[in-house]
């Protein structure tokens, strides 16, 4: 299991498979670009990180915030609509290096997809183990919009600090999660999917402590009634079988001197023993001295019931079984350190968002819902999915494109199908979240429709399914699976580029 925690250079080695796939993958896409480009006298660098998104970060990282165009039907793109992490990082690599703030994004789309790979092999290695994780990381690779990953957009620096929070929140590393979704929470709007992560895994979290708490308390003091009632009736039945044992025939008395061995099986079954076996010896003198080692021994025999292997009345004590008491139940005592790291990483996850989308508001003059004015002049919204729908069926309007209206409807049903099968296969709870808000905000979002598939991207979780499949089967087969989509994936990102391109 990748353990970056305590030993990040041995995480590394066992991640450098996937890594080593992923760099292969890329490397393929970036070629099959600059071939297609050349032959279209296109330049393949501009294609990465002087179009469409790229130039609004790069004019950000240049010129700061405030930048707006006005289209002649009145919308108003400002460039308030992009979060500030890629630019500041765009702005402070150019600082430090010859780099121009292009050239500067470029570099840190590449490093930062390095990271995401890294980041989905280590959320898929410790649910899954290292085969899923490395088909997992090959999968998210070879997506028909992949060449994105390669492009100076903020989806692989996204993925990456999505991907390392899930990571966080698996391994309990709260503070660092809640650290992390808050960057993530700078990067792209769907920063919301990674708090509603943390936060959900941190309160069934509480919520799971409080019931064993509960239930703990609950065991606690049924068993401390259960050895009060036993104690109490091991007396009763110890003094009931020295009186009987006491009486001898003829009226003389009995000697009661229970075994050791005898007095921790049974206090009752003692005395009746030992009175049998003092029946047999000739009485003396001691007959006394032995009766009264007896009443100590009984009074020992009663006083000692309660340690033979269950917990003491206190409930302080392990029983046999080396069960927990209730003062080392989850949640209680060594606990306590957890509980205040968890909810200090669920205080400090939905920070960034928040931060930008107030200082927007502030910026605007509008108040907090001053950057959903801003998105509206790009007609980005939530709609509930009722404006692709609508594009959906527009499709069907004529044969043409009434494939391609087949073909939405037969990819949307695939995703749907994939997060199904997710939550069947009992994927983690914060996996789970977080893919399902990824999805809901991508497929029921009413911006670009072409940007969907970009937008769904970052929504690794959902391939972990057909990772499973790949690692189950034969190696050959698999990387014959995998080239094969490798190299469709090339072609369609170079086509797509050299084409309409990403919005």
């Amino acid at each position: 299991m990748t353990d970056l925690g305590t030993r990040p250079g041995r995480a590394l080695r066992r991640a450098a498979p996937a890594l080593l796939g992923y760099a292969a993958v890329r490397a393929l896409g970036l070629l099959t670009l600059a071939l297609w480009s050349a032959a279209r006298d296109k330049s393949a660098y501009t294609l990465l990180t002087a179009r469409w998104d790229a130039l609004w970060y790069t004019r950000v990282a240049e010129l700061g915030y405030g930048y707006e165009v006005r289209l002649p039907n009145g919308d108003v793109h400002s460039n308030l609509a992009f979060f500030p992490l890629l630019p500041w990082l765009e702005r402070l690599l150019s600082a430090l290096t010859p780099l121009s703030y292009a050239d500067a994004g470029f570099v840190v789309s590449l490093l930062a997809s390095l990271a995401a790979a890294w980041g989905v092999f280590a959320v898929t290695d410790h649910v899954y183990g290292v085969r899923a994780g490395v088909c997992a990381v090959l999968l998210w690779a070879v997506l028909p919009v992949g060449i994105v990953q390669s492009m100076a957009y903020s989806e692989s620096l996204f993925t990456a600090l999505a991907a390392w929070s899930l990571y966080a929140v698996l391994t309990g590393r709260w503070v660092t999660a809640g650290l992390l979704a808050s960057l993530a929470g700078l990067t792209r709007p769907v920063g919301l999917a990674v708090v509603a992560a943390v936060w959900a895994t941190g309160a069934a979290a509480f919520l799971r402590e409080r019931r064993d708490r509960h239930e703990t308390t609950t065991t606690a003091g049924d068993q401390a009634g259960r050895e009060t009632t036993t104690v109490v009736g091991a007396r009763e039945q110890s003094e009931a079988a020295t009186a009987a044992c006491e009486q001898e025939p003829g009226g003389e008395t009995a000697t009661v001197a229970p075994t050791t061995a005898a007095r921790q099986q049974d206090p009752s079954k003692a005395a009746t023993v030992a009175c049998e076996r003092d029946r047999s010896r000739p009485e003396g003198p001691s007959s006394g001295r032995n009766r009264s080692a007896a009443d100590a021994g009984g009074a020992r025999a009663v006083g000692h019931a309660p340690e033979t292997g269950t917990a003491s009345l206190s409930g302080r004590a392990p029983d046999a079984e080396g069960a927990r008491t209730p003062s080392h139940s989850p949640g209680v005592g060594k606990s306590g350190g957890t509980r205040v790291r968890r909810a200090l990483g669920m205080a400090l996850a939905p920070l960034g968002t928040a931060a930008y989308v107030l200082w927007v508001g502030h910026r605007t003059g509008k108040g907090p819902l001053g950057y959903l004015d801003v998105q509206a002049g790009w007609r980005n919204g939530f709609d509930g999915g009722y404006a692709f729908a609508r594009f959906v069926g527009d499709k069907f309007t004529s044969f043409p494109s009434a494939l391609a209206g087949a073909g939405l409807i037969v990819g949307v049903a695939l995703i749907i199908w994939l997060y199904v099968i997710c939550v069947r296969q009992g994927q983690p709870l914060p996996l789970s979240v977080y893919a399902g808000v990824v999805t809901a905000l991508a497929l029921c979002a009413s911006s670009y429709f072409g940007s969907k598939p970009r937008l769904l991207m970052p929504a690794f979780p959902l391939l972990l399914p057909l990772a499973l499949a790949l690692a189950r089967a034969r190696t050959r087969r698999s990387a014959a699976v995998v080239a094969a989509v490798a190299v469709a994936s090339a072609l369609y990102g170079a086509f797509w580029l050299n084409g309409s391109g990403p919005p």
